[in-house]
């Protein structure tokens, strides 16, 4: 058979799936796929293409916020004596601006943009749980409107983004601000863990048909370690926060030296979380570089599986340099 008769076979009603009726299909389901009409449409939508837009959006909106504490942070050490913020405001605006950089601007802005790309890129239609998509946009919303909504009341954490204890307990830290902070960085890691599993599912199980591993875009394989670092390093977070406000809320002593507790083990927590978070932040911005220096080369990717074999390693490797914060708390070295 020639190329002609193969082409005119494809092109007759009776192909199994002839290319005029894919195509009449895909607008007869173009309705059913796109966003409900008016507002509510918009609000509503589980399109993974309006979702990752919309945590890109809203990433850049507190990035504008960050950026705007840290401008007033600066403009206070700009003389030697200023008195442009008092020393409380100071640290609410020092605390606000790390915790908006690193919760609600870096990794929602990189889970937005995989959001957007990895369908296209895998060759499905969405990805694998819309709705769960939507759940984590909506707690990344409420997380980070929570901690604006202290920062415009007064009530601002102030403790520092890391929040070490015993600084941030009950005894040093009265007040709601650290309560606050515990609670919208709480509902920030659950969107986070939500995209997560989003990404990771959806790279593993909806791939196009005969799309093995060792084909896809460097950027799934990026994203698909980045998946797999937030899911081992969001949960010790979680865990730190939940406990450290069961002791502020009921007295428990997790982190409270002075009745048993070890101050110690947030410590631990926070950077079990804290140093993945570097990699999750670099992994994807590193995956875009891969992906579009090539094409704008137009030239095959290098050494495609050595880089697979580098981001794994890479994986792994992160959660050992939570160590390097340990060296100077007292602990041998021999036990960490």
């Amino acid at each position: 058979m020639t190329a002609n008769d193969r082409a005119a076979a494809d092109l007759s009603p009776s192909a199994p799936n002839p290319p005029r009726r894919a195509l009449a299909l895909h607008k007869e389901l173009d309705p059913v796929w796109a966003n409900g009409p008016g507002l509510w449409g918009q609000v509503t939508s589980l399109s993974h293409t309006t979702l990752g837009l919309r945590f890109m959006a809203t990433a850049f909106v507190f990035f504008g916020i960050g950026g705007l504490l840290a401008m007033l942070i600066r403009a206070q050490l700009a003389t030697q004596k200023g008195v442009f913020l008092d020393a409380e405001l100071y640290n609410q605006f020092f605390t606000m601006h790390g915790s908006i950089m690193m919760f609600l601007f870096a990794i929602p802005l990189l889970e937005g943009l995989a959001m957007y790309l990895l369908p296209k890129m895998l060759g499905t239609r969405d990805l694998a749980f819309p709705r769960l998509s939507a759940l984590g946009y909506w707690c990344y919303l409420l997380g980070g409107g929570i901690l604006i909504a202290a920062l415009l009341a007064g009530v601002a954490p102030k403790d520092g983004w890391f929040m070490y204890t015993p600084l941030s307990g009950r005894t040093y830290s009265p007040g709601i601000n650290a309560d606050v902070w515990l609670l919208g960085i709480t509902f920030v890691e659950i969107s986070a863990l939500s995209a997560a599993i989003e990404l990771m599912v959806s790279i593993l199980r909806l791939r196009a048909p005969g799309m093995k591993l060792t084909q896809m875009p460097l950027f799934a394989w990026y994203m698909l370690g980045t998946s797999a670092m937030m899911l081992a390093g969001f949960p010790p977070l979680i865990l730190g926060s939940v406990l450290l406000e069961i002791e502020r809320a009921f007295g428990w002593p997790f982190f409270d030296p002075q009745r048993g507790g070890d101050p110690l083990l947030w410590q631990h927590l926070f950077w079990l979380f804290g140093h993945p978070e570097v990699y999750i932040i670099f992994l994807p911005a590193a995956g875009v570089l891969s992906t579009v220096i090539p094409v704008l080369s137009r030239t095959r990717i290098v050494g495609y599986g050595a880089i697979v074999a580098a981001i794994l390693g890479m994986v792994f490797l992160s959660f050992g340099l939570w160590v390097h914060h340990m060296f100077t708390v007292g602990i041998p070295h021999l036990a960490l």
